[in-house]
């Protein structure tokens, strides 16, 4: 029990009757006449029984409880969607019957289930010139220590997908003259340390790939086309 005061002593504070009532649940069973005489002030101005408050107080908690439920479904359903898509995006890889099949689905599959308004693939590879499946692909394949692939050097450093605004030689050198519709992007590294390429998803809203967005389905997407793309660049 909560250490309080003696009576007479001391005169009695907000956290000595609060421990007093606490320690003693059936106190207005015993003295129901205390009660009765309790009045708590209300929003409107008024005054309104203790019960009546009480009621007040738990509608109040059933609301946040009630929002919290629909946060919690919400995200569940996201989650449920988002798993989905990239089950699609596997299957539509692990159908693809050559490189240039598999990068066209990959497009395909971002733009039509991931909201993509640009895709930009770019490998790191050495397809020989004569390939023309490999270079009528929807890909860029430069070298790796190609210039314009300074400006994603931290990128690549971290290891990691990185969503938000990309600075402009990045949006220039990824989706070109349409670099300036780009409000957000996904930017997903292939293979560990990008050692494949870059994979980027360019929206023009600025909020679909903002800052705060969690990357643990970008992690995914990026593990899964790397493992797609790995056998078909040798």
């Amino acid at each position: 029990m909560a250490e309080r005061k003696s009576a007479g002593t001391d005169e009695l504070d907000d956290d000595t009757v609060a421990g007093f009532l606490v320690d003693e649940p059936d106190f207005f069973s015993r003295r129901p006449e205390v009660l009765a005489k309790l009045k708590v002030p209300h929003g409107s101005g008024a005054s309104v029984s203790l019960i009546e408050k009480q009621v007040e107080v738990l509608r109040g908690q059933n609301r946040s409880l009630e929002r919290k439920l629909v946060d919690l479904i919400e995200v569940a359903r996201a989650n449920d969607a988002a798993i989905e898509r990239i089950h699609q995006l596997a299957l539509n890889l692990m159908e693809s019957a050559d490189l240039s099949e598999l990068l066209t689905n990959l497009q395909d599959v971002l733009r039509s289930r991931f909201m993509a308004d640009e895709v930009a693939i770019v490998l790191f590879s050495s397809t020989k010139k004569g390939d023309g499946a490999a270079l009528a692909s929807p890909a860029r394949h430069v070298e790796r220590d190609a210039p314009p692939l300074e400006h994603f050097a931290n990128f690549i450093k971290a290891n990691k997908p990185h969503c938000g605004r990309l600075r402009p030689p990045q949006l220039e050198f990824l989706f070109g003259d349409k670099a300036g519709a780009i409000g957000s992007c996904a930017l997903i590294p292939l293979g560990p340390r990008a050692e494949l390429g870059l994979l980027a998803i360019g929206a023009r809203s600025e909020d679909q790939f903002a800052p705060t967005l969690g990357t643990v389905y970008l992690t995914h997407i990026g593990e899964l086309v790397a493992t797609a793309l790995a056998p078909r660049l040798k």
